[in-house]
């Protein structure tokens, strides 16, 4: 079935849900208004500015993510939840990792920060971020994303923009709740949570865990093209742990993510020396925090937190099997660190955040290696490799001032002085104004990204890198045309200078700022709800360049994601979604087409729930409905990557709320 044939018949799917919607009930939903899409932009949210305020009025785009959606759209890994908002775009090995470009600039991960619960879960040693299904998002309350630079108030990394997983509290639906999932490729999870909060005593806990395994997708043979045998070995084994203790205000949380998976789809199996089994990349995140909240009078508050970051690939990790070795590999990375957040309304019109970071970092330089002397055999474990301290310190400062009662004024500086890679100044400004329906931003950020160990020691090495440099401008315009509709259009200028290149010569590779990406860019982002039903809309052109004259890989000009959901009832919903990616250039060429072109796709999914039997939810997703045949870009041996074919997963839960 072509594309278009598949387009129509979905669309003609639509057409007939959307039918029945219209003709059944039309009274009920008139007054079933039970979602205001105007409280969409006021909604309260922390991730843009390190304190509470209303998304319509923080210098940045923001995204917010519910709880009720990561739940009825079948989400099940972080790129499931971010490839239906605009901006995304990705290079998914099926492998040890999953890659995320956000507006337009293709990386490592490491131009994005990760989040969970405010505290960064970014390796340590390339300052990259693990995608996949390690994160439970079954204990997810929300997710908040920002758009653009935030290095003025994040530092480092904060390049793209910011995804933060906010895990539910002890305070959010106490009681006992539990899941299991199954699905195609061999796909079974199971979670389980428990909250319990005292409003006599201000004391909570909440505990959640989950255990996840898949084998995300059939690439053997012909179906991988011909890159690997018919039997070879592809899994992903994730363990997540998290807990919080609230007493008063004085909060401490635990995380534990454990990602195990095979390392197959790194290299080509078929005519190399390379075996498509026995690897297994196996990286352990742990988080903790100790988070206090004082306030001093009811115009100043003051947040002191010290937190403990470990980001380490262990050392029974085999990188590759080959016909003659197994090679084993070892990375230990921490961290810990200390943030206080001083934030002062000095008036009704005035109001500044200041805050001071303190971090000690210990990181691996590189890999410690070791080999066996057979293919069969496990590697020695790894001893302790070489290891870097650096010191960081950091000073923000952003205030707030506003006037003419519509408008808001923004401006930002921090100052960070590293013992690696000296001092760097990234400042902000923005303006905001909202006036009833309508909302405007105009938005200045500077952000930069600091060389890790990875970057300096990575091929033949390079010890006098220097950090990327982004400089960005941004004009944003919402308006409400009723309270249950939400228009929204973003335009964008981003520049980044020093660019990482890879630097190829004879005896090897190394990386130096020789590059240079500019980026200039539209999102548009709409969203519908009236009684039962909701419909979001969104769309997104990237002009994506290198050094002025190329077209980046990787890049799709054009991105579009579109969905409806309806309530049948109270416990019945049923919800289609679609996520069209353009064509892109591969940064190489493809063998078994001839070309550098990765072809355009469109991808549909389909989510049914029936809820509220007595404390059971019955769940069933199908992704990819129409079996479609599309690929993501390969920086690695292989052309391209195969993505999942058509996959069906069940789902149960269980709650005993007690609220």
């Amino acid at each position: 079935m072509s594309l278009l044939k598949k387009y129509l018949t979905y669309l003609m799917l639509n057409l007939l849900l959307g039918g029945t919607l219209l003709n059944a009930q039309t009274d009920e939903i008139d007054k079933l208004l039970d979602l205001d899409v105007s409280d969409l932009i006021n909604l309260e949210v922390i991730t843009a500015s390190k304190i509470l305020q209303k998304a319509s009025e923080v210098p940045a785009t923001v995204r917010v993510i519910t709880q009720d959606k990561i739940v009825k759209n079948g989400y099940i890994t972080l790129e499931d939840v971010l490839a239906d908002l605009q901006g995304f775009q990705f290079r998914n090995i099926l492998g040890f990792n999953s890659y995320v470009f956000q507006r337009g600039l293709p990386n490592q991960n490491n131009l994005t920060l990760i989040l969970v619960d405010g505290i960064q879960i970014n390796e340590l040693n390339s300052g990259g971020f693990y995608a996949g299904g390690q994160y439970d998002l079954d204990n997810v309350k929300r997710i908040e994303v920002v758009y653009g630079p935030a290095s003025a108030l994040y530092g480092t990394n904060a390049i793209s923009g910011i995804v933060n997983i906010i895990t539910k509290s002890p305070k959010d639906s106490q009681g006992l709740e539990a899941g299991f999932l199954y699905g195609s490729f061999n796909t079974i999870s199971a979670n389980a949570g428990y909250r319990y909060f005292d409003d006599e005593n201000q004391f909570g806990i909440g505990i959640s865990g989950m255990l996840k395994t898949s084998n995300k997708a059939d690439l053997g043979g012909s179906k991988g093209d011909f890159n690997w045998s018919e039997n070879m070995e592809n899994f992903e084994d994730d363990i997540s742990v998290y807990a919080k203790v609230n007493y008063k205000d004085l909060t401490l949380g635990i995380g534990f993510q454990n990602k195990k998976a095979s390392r197959t789809t790194n290299y080509k199996t078929l005519g190399t020396e390379y075996l498509d089994e026995g690897s297994s990349w196996n990286i352990n995140f742990l988080t903790g925090y100790l988070k206090h909240i004082f306030d001093l009078s009811d115009a100043i508050h003051l947040s002191s937190q010290v937190y403990y970051r470990d980001a380490t690939v262990l050392d029974n990790t085999v990188g590759y099997v080959t016909e003659y070795a197994q090679e084993g590999y070892y990375r230990p990375n921490n961290l810990v660190g200390i943030e206080e957040i001083l934030s002062y309304s000095v008036n009704s019109n005035l109001s500044v955040i200041g805050g001071m970071v303190y971090e000690l970092e210990n990181l691996a330089l590189g890999f410690s290696r070791t080999k066996s002397n057979s293919s069969s055999a496990a590697p020695p474990a790894p001893t302790k490799p070489e290891q870097q301290t650096n010191n960081l310190f950091s000073l923000y400062l952003q205030s707030r001032f506003n006037f003419a009662n519509y408008f808001n004024l923004y401006a930002g500086l921090r100052y960070d002085n590293s013992s690696v890679y000296d001092h760097v100044i990234t400042p902000r400004l923005g303006l905001v104004y909202n006036y009833k329906k309508i909302g405007a931003k105009i938005i200045y950020t500077n952000a930069y990204r600091a060389p890790k160990p990875w970057d300096y020691t990575n091929g033949l090495g390079n010890s006098d890198l220097e950090p990327e440099r982004m400089t960005s401008i941004e004009l944003c315009a919402s308006y409400n045309i009723t309270k249950n509709s939400l228009f929204e259009l973003s335009l964008y200028r981003n520049l980044l200078k020093d660019k990482l290149s890879q630097i190829n010569i004879s005896k090897g590779f190394y990386w130096d700022n020789k590059g240079e990406s500019s980026v200039e860019g539209i999102e548009f982002y709409s969203e519908f709800a009236k009684g039962n039903m909701e419909v979001f809309a969104n769309y997104t052109f990237n002009y994506s360049v290198i050094n002025e004259t190329t077209d980046s890989p990787e890049i799709a000009r054009h991105s579009a994601n579109l969905g409806l959901n309806y309530n049948f009832a109270d416990n019945l919903s049923v919800g289609v979604r679609n996520n069209y990616i353009g064509e892109r250039l591969n940064p190489k060429l493809i063998e078994s087409t001839g070309n550098y072109k990765i072809g355009a796709a469109l991808i549909s999914h389909l989510n049914i729930s029936y809820e509220k039997f007595y404390d059971l939810n019955f769940r069933l997703f199908i992704k990819n409905i129409f079996n479609v045949v599309y690929y993501h870009s390969s920086n690695r041996p292989p052309d391209r990557y195969r993505q999942p074919q058509r996959s069906v997963i069940l789902k149960l839960e269980y709650n005993l709320f007690t609220n």
